[in-house]
């Protein structure tokens, strides 16, 4: 299963998807359309928290987890990027979180991971941050192959969310 973004939103291909009563040969395995224009939706009730280790350091991101769990969100976390994520379009909804810190520094690749990612997300109609001046991860600037980065992506109210508890401002 891959998800594409195109012009028109994010698609979901899967490959060996032969839709029953289709006339399609099983010996030929396509690449199927199995979700068209998927949209992730701008409320949550779902969170990823990625570097937790970063709540020592970082009050707001810690004053964030406590929120999600007075209002009892439902966990999300499998320590992976890709999962977490990918959850929040079959879900159609959550947040994936990972601040830094000076203690607990940046892991995800920004041109590998973060970048792919964010324009997924944004394409489906979520939002993302850089988790550093609150503005879009598609705004940072690739300057290395390895260069590292904060992230934030999901339903766009959390995301609005995370910049506040965080005290980033940029939209």
């Amino acid at each position: 299963t891959v998800l594409v973004a195109l012009d028109d939103g994010v698609y979901e291909f899967t490959y060996g998807a032969i839709p029953e009563g289709s006339n399609l040969n099983p010996k030929e395995t396509p690449w199927i359309c199995t979700r068209h224009e998927i949209q992730i939706l701008p409320d949550s009730k779902i969170f990823s928290p990625a570097n937790l280790r970063s709540a020592q350091d970082l009050e707001g991101y810690q004053n964030l987890v406590e929120y999600y769990m007075r209002n009892r969100y439902t966990l999300r976390y499998t320590g992976g990027l890709v999962p977490d994520v990918y959850q929040q379009f079959t879900k159609k909804q959550g947040i994936f979180c990972n601040p830094t810190s000076q203690a607990s520094p940046a892991k995800l690749r920004l041109a590998f991971e973060a970048a792919p990612f964010g324009l997924l997300v944004e394409k489906a109609g979520g939002l993302t941050s850089d988790g550093v001046t609150g503005g879009s991860i598609l705004d940072v600037k690739i300057t290395s192959v390895d260069q590292r980065t904060a992230f934030c992506c999901g339903s766009r109210n959390e995301v609005i969310r995370f910049k506040e508890y965080l005290g980033l401002t940029s939209d």
